[in-house]
């Protein structure tokens, strides 16, 4: 059962990826909150982003260290990848 911290958290990594998103948005990308549980934030990247070769530079030394610096609470954050139905 999720609980208020847990909503609390969620809110908060809600609150730094939209203070990330404009540098993504900039580069013709952009990303998406898909679900936080057990101190894993899962992500995924939109637009340029999504096929960028270096996503998973920006996803580890970027977004994963400004994330966890700000929310102690989060102890990974993984790229969902699209899928196309």
């Amino acid at each position: 059962m999720l609980n208020k911290e847990h909503y609390e958290t969620v809110d908060k990594i809600k609150f730094e990826l939209e203070k990330i998103r404009p540098k993504l948005i900039e580069d013709g990308g952009n990303i998406e909150f898909i679900n936080y549980k057990d101190g894993i934030l899962k992500v995924r990247f939109l637009g340029e982003c999504a096929h960028c070769e270096l996503s998973h530079i920006t996803l580890k030394y970027a977004i994963e260290k400004k994330i966890k610096e700000k929310i102690p609470e989060v102890e990974k954050v993984l790229e969902v990848k699209m899928s196309i139905v």
